[in-house]
């Protein structure tokens, strides 16, 4: 109806007021209504049948992860349509699903994800890795996006629940794939770690009520220790550079957390209540 609306203020000035100008509101929204629907309907029919191709057996041994991931993180694109785009193209996820993470309407969504693909389309980018200096910056924006997909999973900004652990998950997931093609990337290195030790605290962070549990009361026993070992790891590997970056420190202060036995220091001073 808003549409229709519009198109109103657009066409009565120039073409006059119907006779019936409730029926021509009515008739026009309808239609809009009508497309709004087919398209709907047919981008699902597509995701369902990506969804369910078979992959052919002679698919190249070189992976692309890396390189749309680039792509969807265009600097020309908002930060919220670099992540939706992200977790479309390259995490899989439906429409349906990101609408759902981002509380709007799935037509919303579409709408959204569409748009950024023009942008990038209409900014002439190429599929293929950026060079030198603009490969820097944009990999600082990859890393920035699959951080807001980890926070937005570890602590979800609205709704019942206090996280997303599917969020979590893929956020997780696709930054092992980043670290597999650039394993010598401090920062990298230090995101996934930083990841891997916050997620490991997951099941000790709330009750049974969905309540949250400051770190100081959380029961240790129940981090997931494999995370944890994982991660420190890779803290060790990232601080080994010659620069230090913001994950790559905050991965540190993580690991710090997860080593100690309690949250209280030597001196009987509590650590800063990190959750």
């Amino acid at each position: 109806m808003q549409e229709a609306v519009l198109a109103a203020t657009v066409q009565w000035p120039a073409e006059g007021v119907p006779n019936n100008p409730r029926g021509w509101l009515v008739t026009v929204a309808s239609r809009r209504l009508i497309d709004r629907m087919r398209s709907d309907h047919a981008r699902r029919e597509r995701e369902s049948a990506m969804a369910t191709e078979v992959v052919p057996e002679d698919v190249p041994d070189t992976d692309d992860t890396l390189v749309l991931l680039f792509l969807c993180c265009h600097p020309t694109l908002t930060a919220a349509s670099q992540t939706a785009l992200t977790l479309r193209a390259v995490g899989g996820l439906t429409t349906a699903e990101i609408a759902r993470a981002f509380l709007v309407p799935e037509a919303t969504m579409a709408a959204r994800i569409s748009r950024a693909k023009q942008r990038i389309k209409a900014a002439g980018s190429s599929f293929s890795l950026p060079d030198g200096a603009e490969r820097e910056e944009r990999l600082r924006v990859v890393l920035h996006v699959l951080y807001l997909i980890f926070n937005e999973g570890y602590t979800a900004s609205s709704g019942s629940e206090l996280h997303r652990a599917d969020l979590a998950h893929e956020a997780i997931r696709l930054a092992r794939m980043v670290h597999a093609q650039l394993p010598e990337d401090g920062e990298v290195t230090g995101l996934l770690a930083l990841m891997l030790l916050t997620h490991a605290r997951r099941e000790a962070r709330t009750t049974a009520a969905g309540d949250l549990v400051p770190l100081d009361e959380q029961d240790r026993t129940t981090w997931d220790r494999g995370l944890i070992d994982e991660g420190t790891e890779l803290v060790k590997a990232s601080l080994a550079g010659p620069v230090l970056g913001p994950y790559q420190l905050q991965a540190a202060i993580a690991a710090t957390h997860a080593d100690a036995a309690t949250a209280r220091r030597p001196t009987g001073r509590r650590c800063t209540p990190f959750t």
